[in-house]
């Protein structure tokens, strides 16, 4: 994920299947090519995502466990999901450091 500006302090220590995540309603996206480009209106800042950042992004768009989004993407992607889980975590972990994700 590329962004301009400093990150914020956000996503928690453990992220679980249980955890809920959901889409900061802020955000403005559009599809540029392969890429997400995205806009956060509180901080006027841009963001962009590549290809599985976006799809993660899309797969987003009702609040969901990060267990069932796993899931879900175990059914697009060949490898198991230990190593699914382990990338989709560090992915949503900087997302939320830039507030462009929430977990409860």
């Amino acid at each position: 994920m590329s962004d301009e500006g400093p990150a914020d302090a956000g996503p928690p220590a453990h992220i679980d299947d249980t955890t809920v995540v959901s889409r900061n309603q802020l955000i403005l996206t559009a599809e540029v090519g392969a890429e997400t480009a995205m806009m956060n209106l509180e901080q006027d800042r841009f963001f962009g995502l590549d290809d599985i950042g976006g799809d993660i992004w899309r797969r987003l768009q009702a609040p969901r466990t990060f267990g069932d989004l796993i899931n879900d993407l175990m059914k697009d992607y060949d490898a198991n999901r230990a190593t699914i889980a382990e990338d989709v975590r560090t992915i949503l972990t900087e997302m939320a450091a830039h507030n462009l994700v929430k977990f409860s």
